[in-house]
């Protein structure tokens, strides 16, 4: 089955090209050989884009002619050479090109033999095939012009160079749908992406004239198509039915419902460790509450009736949370949330965390509020370079992400029928996975009834579960029963180069990333203090101190970003991304239980476990680019 979209001049980038650089003769012309594009999917407003490199894809006459030029920033009037030849190699379209006996060819060849390493192409589709997963692969493309590029330009839109850049019909063939399989998890779902690009009638057809072949969905359908998804984002997330009334009678953008629903979910967790965990306890109650009177109970109370006695305030708000969480009854102990967020002694809890070596992160983050929940937080480098953290949650969430947005047309002329877009709306969930921790205290520790003791066994449980719990899943996570990680999340810029590391190789993260435009709230490296150790040995600038991370080892900057490191990365790891696009769920209820069996029993130890509840996601995959082979 065939169909047309209307489909302008595009444009992708290929960050950090392989140039190789040759000059005949000193007085010659600078000839340059690098790969020009590849078939990595790009994300466009009508899906994802591959373009095909098959021979018979390509239309190369442009190409093979001499015709197609060498921009500078896909400027037409800045042209600085000739592409002399194409090949297809390795899956990637390369090209030979001669700069001319210019000025301003001279200028753009400094810069290239300085390191100026960012390339792009500008083509025109002229066929696509279109899969069952919203995947589009170019089958006939025309490629136009290569440009060096100082900014890659913005992957998901088109490029507009004047009249030549009008949206064209591009023959779109439909893949037959597949039979149904099983049933796709409702977490994986999109709550509103149209499966029909969405096209405007053509309201000024004259009357009895044929309808335009794009024609397929009305202005008012497009409309339904809004008001249905927010009514699904409204039920998935318990918003007041007023305000989704307000926002569907508004007419609100997709985008805006997605930011008002997320601010909703972070105001209602804000300052809480679990409200299903919250027993209302007062301040005194609270300064009361004893953990090890608790871990007594449970470990002593089989063999002795007074462990239970003295705990009896302890067991009966265990209780109390285990009913408000619907968990029935349960041997362990789960602590209130109000004692969660308690004042720890600073003396106590900074020397149970200057235990913790630098290989687990012991050195990252000063410490401002030593409460079990600060310590939890602040301990994370995650947290520390910008990402989200969502307490409170109560049940699976389902979280907005936008994954198309709308498009700007021009209307060629009077009566011309242009397509209407809307932004598209994709939800994620996130549902609770269990971090189990086990610390063992001596008998003789554990009889003690001092806050000092409490307060050192507290901020142990703490860090190490925000180290070698939350802060390694929200960078390593595999899924399944732990959350999944930047690193394994798909969509996501892996294998960036970053061998023999240069000036022009840092840069490339950020720009791979702007060409997502996906460069956002707060932006920043992170990568381990042996690939810090490297980059502060990195010359910007030969024969002068211009290190590309500047600043201290552990908190610094690289190339004017904020830059960490941390043991959490694997060795060779560095890690580009906007931070605040990782939202880090809680459920926050603190449950404990004991053991002191085998080897714990003859060394007069009590094992204690600790098990805490989290859940990492990664809204917009575009805005991470990961290396491996930092070097």
């Amino acid at each position: 089955m065939s169909d047309e979209i209307k489909v302008g001049r595009l444009a992708r980038d290929f960050t950090s090209a392989d140039i190789t650089i040759n000059r005949a003769a000193e007085s010659g012309p600078l000839r340059l050989s690098f790969p020009a594009s590849s078939e990595a999917p790009v994300e466009r407003w009508f899906g994802t884009e591959v373009l095909s490199h098959q021979a018979s894809a390509i239309r190369m006459e442009r190409v093979a002619t001499g015709a197609a030029p060498l921009l500078f920033n896909h400027d037409w009037n800045d042209p600085i050479g000739m592409i002399d030849a194409g090949r297809i190699q390795g899956g990637r379209l390369w090209v030979d090109a001669h700069l001319f006996d210019t000025a301003r060819a001279a200028e753009v060849a400094k810069m290239v033999e300085g390191g100026l390493r960012n390339v792009s192409i500008g083509y025109e589709i002229v066929e696509m095939t279109e899969s069952a997963k919203q995947t589009y692969t170019a089958t006939e493309w025309l490629p136009l012009e290569v440009s060096i590029v100082t900014v890659p330009a913005d992957a998901s839109v088109g490029l507009g160079r004047s009249a030549e850049s009008e949206s064209k019909p591009v023959r779109l063939v439909r893949m037959p749908e597949p039979a149904a399989s099983a049933a796709v998890p409702e977490a994986a779902k999109l709550a509103a992406q149209p499966k029909e690009p969405i096209v405007a009638e053509n309201v000024n057809a004259a009357a009895g004239a044929s309808a335009d072949p794009t024609v397929r969905m009305s202005a008012l359908q497009a409309e339904e198509q809004r008001r249905e998804a927010v009514r699904n984002l409204c039920a998935a997330n318990k918003i007041d039915q007023r305000v989704e009334a307000q926002w569907i009678e508004d007419g609100t953008p997709l985008t805006d419902v997605a930011k008002e629903i997320l601010a909703v979910m972070a105001d209602r967790s804000q300052g809480k460790a679990n409200t299903a965990a919250a027993l209302g306890l007062s301040g005194k109650e609270t300064s009361r509450y004893s953990l090890f009177r608790a871990i007594r109970a449970m470990h002593y109370g089989a063999r002795s009736p007074d462990a239970l006695r003295e705990a009896a305030f302890e067991l009966e708000c265990s209780r109390e949370v285990a009913k408000k969480i619907g968990r029935g009854d349960t041997a362990n102990i789960l602590v209130p949330s109000e004692v969660l967020s308690r004042p720890i002694d600073r003396e106590a809890a900074t020397r149970a965390m200057a235990t913790s070596p630098g290989s687990k992160g012991g050195y990252m983050v000063n410490v401002q509020e030593l409460d079990f929940l600060s310590i939890l937080r602040n301990r994370s480098v995650a947290m520390a370079m910008g990402a989200r953290n969502m307490p409170g949650l109560v049940g699976n969430v389902a979280i907005p992400r936008q994954t198309g947005k709308s498009t700007v047309t021009w209307q060629a002329g009077e009566g011309t029928s242009i397509t209407a877009s809307d932004q598209a709306l994709g939800q994620l969930s996130m549902t609770p996975k269990t971090a189990i921790i086990i610390t063992d205290v001596s008998e003789q520790l554990l009889r003690q009834a001092t806050p000092s003791a409490e307060a050192f066994v507290m901020a142990d449980l703490a860090a190490t579960i925000a180290i070698d719990g939350v802060d390694n899943a929200v960078i390593n996570g595999t899924g399944g029963a732990q959350p999944l990680g930047i690193k394994n999340t798909t969509g996501i810029t892996s294998g960036q180069d970053a061998s023999s590391a240069t000036y022009a190789k840092v840069l490339a993260f950020v720009s791979t990333a702007g060409a997502a435009n996906a460069i956002r709230g707060n932006p920043g490296f992170v990568t381990t203090t042996a690939g810090a150790a490297k980059l502060m040995q990195v010359q910007r600038f030969t024969s002068t101190d211009t290190p590309v991370w500047t600043g201290n080892m552990m908190d610094g900057q690289l190339v004017g970003f904020n830059a960490m490191s941390s043991e959490q990365l694997a060795s060779g790891n560095l890690i580009f991304g906007s931070w605040d696009e990782v939202v880090i769920g809680e459920w926050g209820v603190l449950e404990l239980s004991t053991d002191n069996g085998g080897t714990r029993f003859n060394q007069a130890q009590v094992g204690i476990r600790a098990m805490w509840m989290v859940d990492v996601l990664v809204r917009y995959p575009q805005a991470f680019v990961v290396s491996t082979n930092l070097s």
